[in-house]
């Protein structure tokens, strides 16, 4: 399953360097997209959602949170709950330092190669240990590929999966500055940023999000989690639905 997710990124980065073609436009080459499943959320405003991927860490995620308050942005950080075990401090601080906690599961695997039982399993013992420091709502499969019977097993627990739209390759591809280019190239209104977390990837993350969101901010964006990304796009929506 390793050896394919990488073989996949490898494919979409090179096409990625084809003029004009976006991320989600990728995706849709190679994965029929299923509509319970987010991938961004439709706006007009330059709004846009970022995802942390793969923590908590202890030295990599509170250099990645002490980036995102000097740079006042939250995030969602999709946290793999057997990763909790030993830093519920660093889950306590992304928590309080107002960003939202959301599930990836309760190991570092691929969701879909656990079958139904095992998933659910996973699933619910990840959001016992996850809800100790939050409501996480969202949860994206390790590795990125679902099922219609992991999204039935989702909704059963107040879950939605997500996914995104602009992912630079980071777990695969160690170049901080292509990274960085990649996402200002490709980012749109409603977008969904994934970076991720863990040793080496966690502080190339944090490097590359002191430089990517002063200048994000300068081209007119705001950085948000993805639940208050949601919520402002349906009060824009509401609004322009009023007479």
């Amino acid at each position: 399953m390793a050896r394919r997710a990488f073989r996949l990124a490898v494919v979409l980065a090179l096409l990625a360097l084809l003029p004009g073609c976006r991320a989600d436009d990728l995706w849709a080459l190679v994965v029929e997209r299923n509509p319970e499943v987010v991938y961004s959320i439709p706006t007009d405003r330059p709004l846009v959602a970022l995802t942390i991927d793969d923590g908590p860490h202890a030295e990599s995620t509170p250099r990645i949170l002490e980036v995102l308050h000097r740079h006042r942005t939250t995030a969602t950080f999709f946290l793999i709950a057997d990763h909790v075990f030993g830093n519920e401090g660093v889950v306590s601080a992304i928590s309080a330092s107002g960003h939202e906690i959301a599930n990836h599961g309760a190991h570092d695997v691929a969701s879909l190669d656990l079958g139904e039982e095992h998933f659910e399993h996973d699933l619910v013992q990840s959001h016992h240990i996850l809800s100790r420091f939050g409501t996480p709502r969202w949860f994206r499969p390790g590795s990125g590929w679902y099922d219609d019977w992991m999204l039935e097993i989702l909704a059963r627990h107040g879950y939605t999966a997500a996914l995104g739209t602009v992912y630079p390759m980071d777990a695969q591809l160690p170049w901080t500055n292509l990274a960085r280019r990649f996402i200002l190239w490709r980012v749109r209104p409603g977008d969904v940023i994934i970076l991720h977390d863990g040793g080496e990837r966690g502080s190339r993350t944090a490097e590359l999000l002191d430089g990517l969101l002063p200048e994000l901010e300068r081209r007119g964006f705001r950085v948000t989690g993805l639940s208050e990304l949601q919520s402002l796009a349906e009060t824009d929506t509401e609004e322009g639905k009023a007479p």
